[in-house]
């Protein structure tokens, strides 16, 4: 999917506002908001994913809110493209932050106690800290210190780095729904075959261990599943093998923290 035209609309109104801090669960690899209140209905639960261009919500989510598909469009993964009918919810409110109009798809959630995602329909209208160590989202936070700095560059919302994978120069979106790389091409690699799980589907995969390099950091060892499927896109970097991602829409800037 491309919502370019609608990110660069939010993103050009960008200020800076006070913190807004949401204490979190994580749940494995994945932190999942607890109170949200959906068109003034909830609290639903509802999982962070910055690899998801929109945000989505159960079938029987919509069914409960009463809200109907205003158009439909190409949900993209690794597994695949599914046609989903989208929702304009009026309201999403999380703590003291209501959103309005936020685009929601409406569609099976394979990520179990969840009612579904707040993705980039959500999140790129803000500055945001993903705080893994202390099970928190902060939006609107101030950067963190140290760590890894570099541009924020993105076509789609999702915010995309730049590293090195075995050698070669890769294009990589920081995805906080994925618990593993997923990369192309896995020739000459020792495979092992595996099933990789995504929002839309699961696929067959190949498992295998990869060495990366992000920008000024040193090459580390990590777990990824290959799909064939997935060229041309980039491939996912999950950042809950970080302990805080940070991604300034404001100022285009993303900082990792080990």
């Amino acid at each position: 999917m491309r919502f370019a035209h609608l990110f660069l609309m939010l993103s050009t109104g960008l200020m800076a506002q006070t913190p807004v801090v949401l204490k979190a669960a994580r749940v494995g690899h994945v932190l999942v908001l607890k109170d949200v209140f959906l068109n003034g209905t909830g609290p639903f639960r509802m999982m962070i994913d910055t690899g998801n261009s929109s945000s989505l919500i159960r079938p029987g989510t919509a069914r409960r809110l009463g809200v109907r598909p205003a158009y439909a469009v190409n949900q993209v993964t690794v597994a695949g493209v599914r046609r989903l009918p989208v929702a304009v919810l009026d309201q999403v409110t999380t703590g003291a932050m209501t959103e309005r109009a936020v685009e929601a798809m409406i569609g099976d959630v394979r990520f179990e106690g969840v009612d579904g995602v707040l993705g980039q329909s959500w999140l790129v209208r803000h500055d945001y800290l993903l705080d893994y160590r202390n099970c928190r989202v902060v939006i609107d936070a101030a950067p963190p210190e140290g760590g890894l700095s570099m541009a924020l560059h993105s076509t789609d919302g999702r915010p995309l780095v730049n590293a090195q994978v075995d050698g070669r120069h890769l294009e990589l979106a920081l995805d906080s729904g994925t618990p593993v790389v997923v990369l192309s091409e896995c020739a000459g690699r020792a495979p092992q075959q595996a099933t990789l799980l995504t929002n839309g589907a699961s696929i067959r995969a190949t498992e295998v261990s990869t060495k990366i390099a992000l920008p000024g950091d040193r090459e580390r060892h990590m777990r990824a599943m290959c799909v064939n499927s997935l060229q041309p896109a980039p491939g996912l970097l999950p950042a809950s093998a970080f302990s805080e991602v940070f991604v300034s829409n404001r100022d285009g800037l993303v900082r990792l923290r080990q």
